[in-house]
């Protein structure tokens, strides 16, 4: 065993070099991808420390991606999304909607949350709930 060792040392030394930087290759890029998935965030204006902590933004986030996506939402629908969103309890809880929202679905359009609503052409009209939701947004630098 001696022998097979000192006789093979630099190929094994040249083995484990090799494999632990295509490791750190392979999980440098996986950190990578996954920065570059996201979307654009959003600052919190409190640092998010009003944000509770038994409440999750994902659920809002997808329902809103679920009505402006589907082909037949009625604008009642995309109106009570919104509405949610407009009623959250706080700024922060907004900005990680919005985050969570441009995290889980910016790759699809390349558009933020912001860009989606902006982009609804069907939605009632007389409603308002569009212009305050999309004033909201603006207010929190959420673009």
């Amino acid at each position: 065993m001696k022998e097979f060792y000192s006789s093979y040392k630099p190929v094994i030394i040249t083995v484990v070099i090799i494999i632990v930087i295509g490791l750190a290759i392979f999980f440098w890029g996986k950190k990578r991808g996954k920065e570059k998935a996201q979307g654009p965030q959003a600052s919190y204006p409190k640092g998010a420390i009003n944000i509770p902590k038994d409440w999750n933004a994902e659920p809002l986030a997808i329902e809103l991606h679920d009505v402006m996506s589907g082909l037949f939402t009625l604008t009642g629908t995309k109106d009570a999304a919104w509405n949610k969103l407009n009623q959250l309890g706080t700024d922060d809880m907004v900005v990680a909607v919005y985050n969570a929202f441009n995290q889980k679905y910016y790759d699809e359009k390349k558009e933020t949350l912001t860009d989606w609503i902006k982009k609804e052409d069907y939605y009632d009209y007389f409603s308002g709930v569009k212009d305050k939701t999309l004033a909201l947004l603006a207010r929190l630098n959420c673009q």
